[in-house]
């Protein structure tokens, strides 16, 4: 009996203190991405699978990114995305493939029904550059690569690079361009791909 009374009254201590425990670190703050405006044009008989993109490892997190002069990575204190970023960039991009309406459906999940084309994506920037004098330099890249399911033949590869300044070194500054530059890179993402499907259906006939 003696054991279990002890255990007994080391978890209410445990739980009394847990409870008087004060939150010093404030939560983040979170910021979102935009879908990027891609041209819009008629649509295909194309259905799209958009894979999650593949991270390089010092992305693959929901903090914010920054690049130094010796050309180290950092993260801003107190800031997030909305959720790990290759799911935000993933959702994005799937969005504005949709948008542009330029495909006949467009999805993030494979098992949701068959696609006959698929978008694979590697993030291999998106950081606020840092190592030039002033305000940092928002800079997103990223490689596309389109292929047919049927025969798994990749149809073309290609990598957008956007750079967007900070107005400021502040937080909001900062985020704003981040959106910016993914703005631009992945209309470019999304506007390619169309255009190789395009391409290959016109083949096809």
């Amino acid at each position: 009996m003696r054991p279990t009374l002890v255990m007994l009254t080391a978890a209410a201590l445990l739980a009394g203190c847990g409870g008087g425990f004060q939150r010093n670190t404030p939560e983040p703050t979170i910021y979102l991405l935009t879908a990027p405006a891609a041209q819009a044009g008629p649509a295909s008989a194309a259905d799209l699978l958009v894979l999650q993109p593949v991270m390089v490892p010092a992305l693959a997190t929901q903090r914010i990114a920054t690049r130094w002069p010796d050309n180290h990575v950092d993260y801003y204190a107190g800031a997030r995305w909305s959720g790990g970023l290759g799911g935000v960039v993933q959702a994005m991009l799937v969005e504005s493939c949709r948008r542009s309406a330029r495909f006949r459906t467009v999805q993030a999940d494979p098992g949701s029904f068959r696609a006959n084309y698929v978008l694979g994506i590697d993030v291999q920037r998106f950081e606020a550059d840092y190592t030039a004098a002033g305000a940092p330099v928002a800079h997103v890249t990223m490689t596309a690569t389109i292929a047919r399911t049927a025969d798994r033949k990749a149809l073309a590869s290609w990598t957008v690079d956007a750079e967007q300044p900070a107005a400021a070194n502040t937080l909001t500054a900062v985020t704003a361009a981040l959106d910016a530059a993914f703005g631009k890179a992945g209309a470019d993402l999304v506007n390619h791909a169309a255009d190789a499907i395009a391409a290959d259906a016109s083949q096809a006939r």
